[in-house]
């Protein structure tokens, strides 16, 4: 509960922030009764793509479990599907922590990072700083610091555990196809690593560097924040959403109704949010937004970004799955 109470008031803390900087209220027109300033066109998701985001939900709110529920599965709704862990991941000094997980019926290997929870977690979430992105072939990248320092000090480590089990013999992962998934700032950690999947272990197994099968990469990401400029929006686009040889890979960025955190950091600051934006507007209305646009990354005003006014309560829950933290990642 402790850890709880302080995700509410430090997220408070963040808003009261923005509304003093005057941008977090930028997008309120004349009509303030009206929950969204525009209503364009924007279809229903299927209930087979329902079904699928639903599970990779369960999946981000399984990180707020305890470990030793986690290593035998048992942590309620949450825990969905034959899931066999694999591994935790837990960095001390900026908070980062998840578990790496697969289903051998589903052929699937599962990274879900935790949100934020705690102190430090929000401390590197209240830094607004870019940081240059080094990418092959683009220039003009650039990422939050804060999040980008805190997703650095476990990208190694998982991104060798995944290659393990790609290429061991007991128990093969190999050519299963990856998800990754998280909450919040755990969230924003996904795409991050999402990338550097493809980068460090699928374009190499394409090239023939190394030996293995393609595989198709699940980045699926609810309540997260801005983590990058437009030049970043674009390398996820054109590395995720682009690509369709020899699989496509599948983006959802889930927001729910009118999610503060969504809105942050700024984008006067030069804040960017990547597509494809999943709008859960309520438990029966999940929206496809229309947020590429020639082939650049937009703002679809019928979904989220519409919102005359936000609140942080949305944030802790989507449809009928709740991401209070009920752990810490050492227990």
């Amino acid at each position: 509960m402790a850890h709880f109470l302080w995700t509410v008031f430090f997220a408070f803390l963040l808003c009261l922030r923005y509304y003093f900087f005057n941008d977090l209220f930028d997008i309120i027109k004349n009509d303030s009764s009206s929950f969204l300033q525009g209503e364009g066109e924007r279809d229903l998701i299927s209930m087979n793509q329902f079904e699928v985001l639903h599970t990779h939900v369960n999946y981000a709110a399984a990180a707020y479990c305890r470990n030793h529920q986690l290593k035998n599965w048992t942590c309620g709704s949450r825990c969905v599907g034959e899931v066999i862990i694999e591994n935790f991941f837990h960095d001390n000094l900026k908070g980062a922590c998840g578990y790496i997980a697969y289903n051998k019926k589903n052929k699937s290997i599962i990274i879900s990072f935790r949100g934020s929870q705690d102190l430090p977690n929000w401390a590197y979430n209240l830094e607004f700083a870019l940081l240059d992105y080094e990418f092959p072939g683009v220039e003009g990248a650039l990422v939050h610091r804060g999040i980008y320092e805190v997703y650095d000090r476990v990208k190694s480590s998982i991104l060798t555990n995944i290659q393990l089990m790609m290429t061991r013999e007991e128990n093969s992962c190999r050519g299963y196809d990856i998800i990754v998934t998280g909450h919040s700032l755990g969230g924003a950690l996904a795409s991050f690593l999402a990338i550097d999947i493809k980068r460090y272990i699928q374009d190499p197994i394409l090239d023939e560097r190394i030996n293995g099968i393609p595989f198709t990469i699940n980045l699926t990401t609810i309540g997260a924040p801005r983590i990058g400029n437009d030049v970043f929006a674009k390398i996820i686009m054109n590395e995720l959403i682009f690509q369709t040889t020899p699989f496509k890979h599948h983006v959802s960025r889930i927001t729910h109704r009118n999610d503060v955190i969504t809105h942050l950091p700024p984008s006067k600051n030069g804040f960017v949010h990547h597509p494809h934006e999943i709008w859960v507007k309520s438990i029966d209305e999940t929206y496809i937004c229309r947020d590429i646009d020639y082939g650049e990354p937009s703002v679809d005003l019928s979904c989220s970004a519409g919102a005359s006014f936000f609140d942080i309560s949305v944030h802790l829950f989507i449809w009928d799955i709740n991401f209070i933290s009920i752990c810490t990642c050492d227990t």
